[in-house]
């Protein structure tokens, strides 16, 4: 009994010496380790706090950049009419010039038959109203001159005056672009800041983790050399108290002597989703457009018109693609400055569905934002569920059917 007791006594005070000095170094540890996360923690915040602003401003930036575009592209198209009508009345011009050149030219040349038609005249009435027809001919085709070259001096006029606005509004764009550009570098790089704290912050909580698991494994492993030596030191006095015989001991396990098994290290990674690329056949019809146009969510945004499957698209190309691939024509352009029989828009309009509520959209609708429909500067799809998949700034996405790109103008059913 006296020899069991003062095992016991001997394991406690082991235990209460391991246990008086191994917690405070895993707690100063922990302490460290949790000021590091929690300081991470609060700059991650931060940081995407300000991301969030960023993106914000890319989307002011982006809108005025389709806008200016949107100008731009309707006083190109003002100009190629003008250009146009000048070519008409510059043709108009030339006959009239032909004809009244001709009929002086024949006056001149053929005066016998000129003056036999002045002199023909039967009374001195007849001789006056003929004299007064020929010249009220050739005053009448005078006229017909002047008239063209008045109308051809306006459309100088203006197509000078378009000119000149065209070329301040390259600048616009210009500076949009370069206004876009750099707010969208700012954002992203200001992601990548957020995503080097995010694997930061990941990795100081699996440090503290593994900290925690190996302190946890040393002190385990501390108990159990500390009672293998108290067992010891108990089983050498029982043997010394027996005279020095042999003593048959039995280990016993009880539940003080288990340790603990080491708490298991997980981690949660994150891969992104990889948008797919270079589809064969998902069907016809505006459902299969939707998933065509869903199949290119990732891929980059170019304005100029093109639509590039895998590589890039601009907003009307994406609309254009998906609904080509489905089997389904439409035209390629979505401003109405294209025509109204040739544009997105003008078709959406005559086939009726049109509204300008975002909320009464149905899958397959096109919406289109700007200042009017006769100057939109945008374009998505509708997917349903008061969604919509687009290319913007941040290339092909899905987002909310009330995204602010401008004013929304309406949309509807195009096929």
């Amino acid at each position: 009994m006296t020899i069991s007791h003062t095992r016991k006594a001997l394991v406690s005070l082991g235990m209460s010496t391991v246990l008086a000095f191994t917690p405070f170094t895993t707690t100063v540890a922990n302490a460290v380790t949790n000021d590091a996360i929690e300081s991470t923690s609060a700059e991650l915040e931060a940081a995407r706090a300000r991301l969030n602003e960023l993106s914000a401003q890319v989307e002011t930036k982006f809108a005025d950049l389709e806008d200016k575009q949107a100008q731009l592209a309707s006083t190109e198209q003002m100009i190629t009419d003008t250009q146009q009508e000048i070519e008409v009345k510059q043709q108009e011009l030339g006959e009239a010039r032909s004809v009244l050149s001709q009929t002086m030219s024949n006056n001149y040349k053929h005066h016998i038959n000129f003056l036999s038609f002045l002199f023909g005249a039967n009374s001195f009435d007849d001789l006056v109203s003929r004299v007064y027809y020929a010249d009220k001919l050739a005053e009448h085709q005078s006229d017909e001159i002047e008239a063209v070259l008045t109308i051809q001096a306006e459309l100088d006029e203006k197509n000078a005056t378009l000119q000149s606005e065209q070329e301040k509004q390259v600048v616009l764009v210009e500076e949009a672009s370069s206004a876009a550009a750099e707010a969208q570098q700012a954002t992203q790089e200001q992601a990548n800041y957020v995503n080097g704290l995010d694997e930061q912050l990941r990795a100081e909580i699996q440090a503290q983790e593994e900290a925690e698991r190996q302190a946890a494994e040393e002190q385990a492993r501390k108990e159990a050399e500390e009672r293998a030596r108290l067992e010891a030191e108990a089983a050498a006095a029982q043997q010394q108290n027996n005279g020095g015989g042999q003593t048959n001991t039995q280990n016993t396990n009880n539940g003080d002597d288990e340790e603990e098994s080491s708490p298991q290290n997980n981690s949660n990674s994150y891969t992104p989703s990889t948008p797919t690329r270079h589809v064969t056949d998902l069907g016809s019809g505006v459902g299969a457009a939707i998933e065509y146009a869903k199949s290119q969510v990732g891929v980059s945004y170019s304005w100029g018109g093109n639509a590039i499957e895998g590589q890039e698209f601009d907003c009307s190309g994406l609309v254009w693609w998906a609904f080509n691939r489905a089997g389904i024509s439409i035209p390629r352009g979505q401003r109405m400055s294209n025509g109204y029989n040739s544009s997105m828009i003008g078709w959406v309009l005559s086939n009726g569905g049109w509204t300008t509520s975002q909320a009464n959209l149905q899958a397959g609708d096109l919406m289109f934002w700007g200042s009017s429909v006769e100057s939109t500067s945008h374009v998505g799809l509708c997917i349903g569920n008061g969604q919509m998949i687009h290319s913007n700034w941040n290339g092909v996405e899905i987002t909310s059917v009330y995204y602010s790109s401008g004013s929304f103008v309406g949309g509807g059913p195009i096929a």
